[in-house]
């Protein structure tokens, strides 16, 4: 039989092609790979970038919501007590709620029960009607300061409006007594006995309550 010198030539061909096919696929298989590689990576890696950035965006709302509302801030300015204040006069607070201490004053009015002290303060709201007139005083022994709270409180006249126990670390130290101003349905009066100290507070009713339920003592 005569030798067909074609067919070795298309043989070759044929293999030369299909091996280019499996390097084609081979290497088309490798790029997906690495395409999936980069994939994952940006999905698990990449992405911290965006969580940083959002982290200063959660800390200004916390910072937002975590400060304090303006809206019970004192509108008058509260008087500096002189140097030489007693103690008891010092420990009465700058402001109480919206209220800020705007007078403090020696006063005699309970001067028969031979307090050790006396004063006359005045906190104000800064909006009309909005001063608390507190007075108070102290003595040596808690059985005096009840004796003047018993006898306030016996000559309130007016509807009671409220009344308790006032307590000091689980202790009660003391009673409350408030009362509706008998001339002025619209304003109140309220007295209360912590110890050694009896506190009267008067003023417009919405006012006094707001400011004597804020008193810390």
């Amino acid at each position: 039989m005569a030798e067909n010198p074609s067919a070795p030539v298309s043989s070759s061909s044929d293999s030369s092609a299909h091996a280019k096919q499996r390097r084609r696929r081979i290497g088309l298989v490798i790029a997906l790979a690495a395409v999936v590689v980069l994939v994952l990576l940006s999905a698990f890696v990449w992405p911290h970038w965006a969580v940083r950035s959002q982290e200063p965006v959660t800390e200004a709302s916390a910072s937002a919501s975590s400060q304090p509302s303006q809206a019970s801030s004192p509108k008058a300015k509260a008087v500096p007590l002189p140097d030489s204040a007693s103690e008891l006069l010092k420990a009465m607070p700058d402001t109480v709620g919206e209220f800020a201490r705007v007078k403090a004053d020696s006063d005699s009015e309970w001067s028969t029960r031979t307090p050790i002290e006396e004063y006359n303060l005045v906190y104000s709201s800064g909006k009309s009607g909005g001063d608390v007139t507190l007075h108070l005083a102290q003595w040596s022994r808690s059985e005096d300061a009840k004796a003047l709270y018993d006898s306030q409180s016996t000559g309130m006249s007016g509807k009671e409006l409220a009344s308790g126990n006032v307590r000091s670390g689980g202790t009660v130290t003391g009673s409350y007594l408030e009362k509706a101003d008998g001339d002025d349905e619209h304003k109140a009066l309220v007295i209360w006995q912590n110890d050694t100290v009896v506190f009267r507070a008067q003023g417009q009713r919405t006012a006094l309550e707001a400011f004597y339920k804020a008193f810390p003592l």
